[in-house]
């Protein structure tokens, strides 16, 4: 009996070891990039949730949840060293972030935690939109050079169907919204890319933290045994939670030392992995 119960309890510990070391991981990616880190949650947080005997009838919605609940601390621990060196850009980010709240709230209302949600149309559609900003970002890259963002009119408009977007990308798929949110920025805006990962990291603060106060309150169809709040797994985004609050700020200051050239091509290498893992599911699925 007692010897059951040690084997389980270490095997429970060796997968918040894992959760720990991802986000470790994830944060400084989220830091170095702007990205939020949850191009890893997304990927880890399955496994781990299925090792632990979380139901698998909202593995889904739990994965989000806790994805989103671990970019808000990545997010939080870098926006204090953005602010602390005076590269923060609370106009962009507030017009920005309030869109994509409103975006994220209703779409995880209405769409995500709903029975007919379906991740894979979601996924088809993600899969042609970062191809196209992919090759925007590489071609950037590859002329070495950033153009002067053109404040017209409309660029208040332009801003908020970008935060839009990244609020629509986070609620559907747990990323963080950054994956949308930097190309967005960088290629179409023509923004310098440290502007745009800096506006990113801000705009994943503001509407990570909404979504995550959203899903403490939700009612969940498959409670689990550990202990959580709605669809937040505290063991679990805690475990998380930790290795991104050490990261995510040598992330931000690696990112300092790096050209703008250098990190739009990493960036262009992981928004590759993202679109990578959106195949291998869409192919999973279709078999």
């Amino acid at each position: 009996m007692y010897q059951s119960f040690f084997v389980s309890f270490a095997a429970t510990m060796v997968y918040y070891f894992f959760l720990f070391i991802s986000g470790l991981i994830g944060g400084f990616l989220g830091g170095l990039l702007g990205i939020g880190g949850g191009i890893i949650y997304i990927v880890v947080i399955p496994v781990a949730l299925s090792g632990i005997g979380v139901p698998r009838d909202e593995i889904v919605q739990y994965t989000i949840a806790n994805s989103v609940f671990a970019s808000f601390f990545s997010s939080l621990s870098a926006n204090i060293i953005l602010v602390k060196n005076h590269v923060f850009y609370i106009r962009e980010i507030l017009i920005m972030g309030c869109v994509g709240i409103v975006t994220s709230l209703l779409l995880l209302q209405y769409v995500v935690n709903t029975s007919w949600y379906s991740k894979d149309t979601f996924n088809l559609v993600i899969v042609v939109l970062l191809l196209y900003m992919l090759l925007k970002t590489i071609l950037n890259a590859s002329n070495g050079k950033d153009e002067k963002t053109k404040e017209d009119s409309r660029f208040d408009l332009k801003l908020g169907l970008a935060g839009l977007a990244g609020g629509a990308v986070s609620a559907l798929s747990g990323l963080g919204g950054g994956v949308v949110i930097i190309p967005i920025l960088h290629t179409i805006f023509n923004m310098d890319i440290r502007k745009a990962n800096a506006i990113s990291l801000g705009v994943i603060g503001i509407t990570s933290f909404m979504m995550t106060i959203f899903s403490m309150f939700e009612n969940v169809k498959s409670p689990t045994a550990l202990y959580h709040t709605g669809y937040i797994i505290f063991p679990v985004a805690l475990s998380l939670a930790a290795g991104v609050v050490i990261a995510s700020p040598f992330g931000v200051k690696a990112s300092k030392v790096m050209s703008a050239q250098m990190l739009g091509y990493l960036f262009s290498f992981f928004l590759a992995l993202v679109i990578i893992r959106k195949i291998i599911e869409l192919a999973a699925y279709s078999s």
